[in-house]
């Protein structure tokens, strides 16, 4: 989860910048919210593993209750994991699209 963390806020970035260099090519805003969201599940889903973690930890003494809860939590987490890879794997698809796409100049 690092890692992709790691190069969907580089790409994030890039595309930031780029857009507020070349006002021109507004179309890549598009791309923003698809990577924002991966972002944000991503993060959702590193918090829910750590909140599992730990709360696995502190309920040691009712196993039964720290293990719903790990379950539930790590389950949550894996969930916001498949909904940024979606995320990112639709935005994928789109900038490769509109890479074949171009017209001719």
């Amino acid at each position: 989860m690092a890692l992709l963390v790691l190069s969907t806020s580089a790409r994030y970035n890039q595309l930031l910048l780029h857009i507020a260099t070349r006002p021109e090519h507004s179309a890549l805003r598009r791309q923003l919210p698809l990577l924002r969201y991966s972002l944000v599940a991503l993060y959702v889903g590193i918090a829910a593993d750590a909140v599992a973690a730990l709360l696995g930890h502190l309920l040691v003494s009712d196993e039964a209750m720290a293990r719903s809860i790990v379950i539930v939590l790590s389950c949550f987490g894996v969930v916001c994991l498949i909904i940024a890879v979606v995320c990112l794997i639709i935005d994928t698809l789109h900038s490769e699209l509109r890479d074949i796409e171009k017209p001719a100049e």
